[in-house]
């Protein structure tokens, strides 16, 4: 399988490292997916590896803006596959113009129950929460797995907003439903694959953000120049299990693009070798950086706080371990 990235793909990756830089000060979700819609971010029609890459630069920038696109991104491209015609109609143009925001929440076993059409419970940890925006749900108990897209400011939607210790700017919720208008959308498995996969994007565009931290820090010292094993072990590792996960990622985004269905087992793998790699590039970051690493704001300090809130996102590690096992392994 060939990974040399084309002309589209550096391109996006430019785009959204730009991106990035203009809202890093002010990630919030609205102004993220509004930047992206200017920048030509949100093309229904690009392949998924495109926007993977899109993702990892923006994460090199702005972990949180990643985050808010990542989500956005794996909504919009769910509809345009599940054919948007009778989803959301023109929310569903305004989600691809950015005057809409996609939130995500799928990962929890505390979920509304759906009837006739109908939502009432509770959402846990939906994101990005906007005052204007549609949410993917999977309700509990639903036939075949389906998920259901909601809008937050129909009648019957209540949102608490949830304070994080990562990810500023990103918005979390509680979302309550009373008698909620909801629309099916299609099997929950292929919109969770690509949020995998993109989540995976992100934690790598964190983990090589730290490394290059690390890197500055190290040559600033002049301890990997002059020899210090320690130091040229740290960052050589970190390296290479980024460069493992990338192309696992890859491989997963490559795979949904090549006319055959989602696997939801290559995007956990991918997720969950990504989130890990990021973790211990953060780690040893901090190693190399040392005692600075842990000043209220320093880059590191951020990102220990923001590569943890991967977790919260499209699956726990046991549940992307389980989520695996089941494909992958002989039963």
């Amino acid at each position: 399988m060939n990974f040399d990235l084309g002309a589209v793909e550096l391109a996006w990756r430019d785009k959204a490292s730009a991106l990035g830089r203009s809202v890093a000060p002010d990630p919030a979700a609205a102004a993220v997916v509004a930047g992206a819609a200017r920048a030509g971010l949100l093309d229904p029609a690009a392949d998924l590896l495109t926007v993977t890459v899109a993702v990892e630069a923006l994460a090199q920038e702005s972990p949180a803006a990643a985050v808010a696109l990542a989500l956005h991104s794996a909504v919009a491209l769910t509809l345009h596959h599940q054919g948007a015609g009778g989803h959301g109609g023109d929310r569903y143009s305004a989600l691809l113009r950015g005057e809409v925001v996609a939130a995500v929440g799928l990962s929890s076993d505390d979920m509304p129950v759906e009837q006739d059409g109908r939502l009432s419970g509770r959402a846990p940890w939906v994101a990005p929460v906007t005052s204007r925006g549609m949410a993917v749900v999977g309700p509990r108990g639903a036939a075949e797995r389906v998920a259901y897209l909601v809008a937050l400011d129909a009648p019957g939607v209540t949102i608490e907003p949830v304070a994080t210790a990562g990810l500023a700017g990103l918005v979390c919720g509680h979302v309550r439903f009373t008698d909620a208008a909801c629309e099916p959308i299609g099997a929950t498995p292929p919109i969770m694959s690509r949020v995998r996969i993109l989540m995976a994007a992100a934690g790598l565009g964190m983990g090589r953000r730290a490394l290059r931290e690390a890197l500055a820090a190290a040559k600033a010292a002049r301890t990997a120049a002059a020899g210090e094993q320690t130091v040229q072990g740290l960052l050589a590792d970190a390296a290479t299990e980024l460069d493992a996960a990338m192309l696992m990622t890859w491989k997963a985004a490559v795979g949904a693009t090549e006319a055959s269905p989602l696997r939801l087992a290559d995007a956990s793998l991918a997720k969950l070798m990504a989130t890990s790699a990021a973790q211990r590039a953060v780690e040893r970051a901090t190693q190399v950086v040392g005692a600075d690493s842990f000043e209220r704001g320093h880059v590191i300090e951020r990102l220990a706080q923001d590569v943890r809130a991967l977790e919260l996102f499209a699956g726990r590690t046991e549940a992307l371990r389980a989520a695996a096992a089941e494909e992958v392994l002989p039963t």
